[in-house]
């Protein structure tokens, strides 16, 4: 399937497994520069190979907590160096808590949110001015 995605530039963040890891796999695929962003460079770097074998295309791993405004500037930073820009954005890094709300601490509650949606805030602010460029820019939040 052609979706158009021939030498776009994506981030996906949360990109080292699960839904990131299949969508960064189905856009090199197609053809597109993916860039994927965890907290781990080792677990990044699997899962660059594991793209790189089932996609041959061109994909790499950026290690970046996406609930630090200053790692989220230096990982699209890295991105744009690399790539020229950024066309698509997916804000896909999350975590899950093994208790339920009301056994949640604070802090856990902080995390959370600090990933979840300052995360993608801070991504989106970051990459807007290189989405609003491309003309075509998308994001998607999951």
């Amino acid at each position: 399937m052609d979706l158009g995605l021939k030498g776009k530039v994506a981030i996906i963040t949360g990109g080292s497994d699960g839904i990131g890891k299949a969508a960064a796999t189905s856009m090199a695929t197609e053809g597109a520069n993916v860039a994927i962003v965890g907290r781990t460079q080792s677990k990044l770097d699997a899962a660059v190979a594991d793209i790189k074998a089932e996609s041959n295309g061109s994909v790499f791993g950026v290690a970046a907590d996406v609930s630090i405004e200053s790692d989220v500037q230096a990982m699209v930073d890295k991105v744009v160096e690399k790539f020229g820009g950024v066309d698509i954005l997916v804000n896909n890094a999350g975590t899950s808590s093994s208790t339920t709300l009301e056994n949640m601490t604070d802090n856990d509650l902080k995390v959370d949110f600090g990933i979840k949606v300052y995360g993608a805030i801070y991504c989106t602010r970051a990459a807007l001015p290189f989405l609003k460029t491309s003309g075509s820019g998308a994001i998607v939040n999951t």
